[in-house]
């Protein structure tokens, strides 16, 4: 029984020194693995502080172009305005010379209807000249109103 003992310790003791190799070699891997990671982690923090430097530029530039078309785009507002006022100021005065013009129109063909109707007489050159002006000025009011229409 001694020598089985004996045998059962030696076992025991090889299986311990195979039990130890394979341990120390996935020690020795985990260490390898360990050191990359560390190397990894310390050019990432390298890395992020270049990026972080950028960003920071660029944030602070995006902010200065940001004030300078704030700044350009009020200076514009002036612009607009005036060019509003400008076209408000044009669409009353073609109003009112749309308006003066139909009543010189109506005015004119008035006159001259009188004149056929009064003299009973068949118009004159004068009349006839006067009629065509009138006819002139309707045709034109109604072409103004159609290129407005559209």
């Amino acid at each position: 029984m001694d020598i089985f003992i004996q045998i059962i310790i030696a076992v025991i003791t090889v299986a311990f020194v195979i039990l130890m190799f394979f341990l120390i070699q996935t020690i020795k891997a985990l260490t390898s693995t360990l050191n990359e990671v560390r190397n990894t982690v310390g050019e990432l923090r390298t890395d992020v502080s270049e990026i972080s430097g950028d960003v920071k530029e660029m944030i602070h530039n995006t902010t200065e172009m940001t004030l300078d078309v704030r700044t350009k785009l009020r200076s514009l507002d002036v612009v607009f305005a005036t060019v509003h006022d400008i076209g408000q100021t044009l669409h009353s005065f073609t109003g009112v010379m749309k308006e003066t013009a139909a009543g010189l129109v109506a005015t004119v063909k008035n006159k001259a209807q009188r004149e056929v109707y009064d003299s009973g007489a068949p118009r004159s050159s004068n009349g006839r000249i006067t009629g065509a002006i009138t006819d002139g000025i309707i045709s034109s009011l109604r072409i103004w109103r159609k290129l407005k229409q559209h």
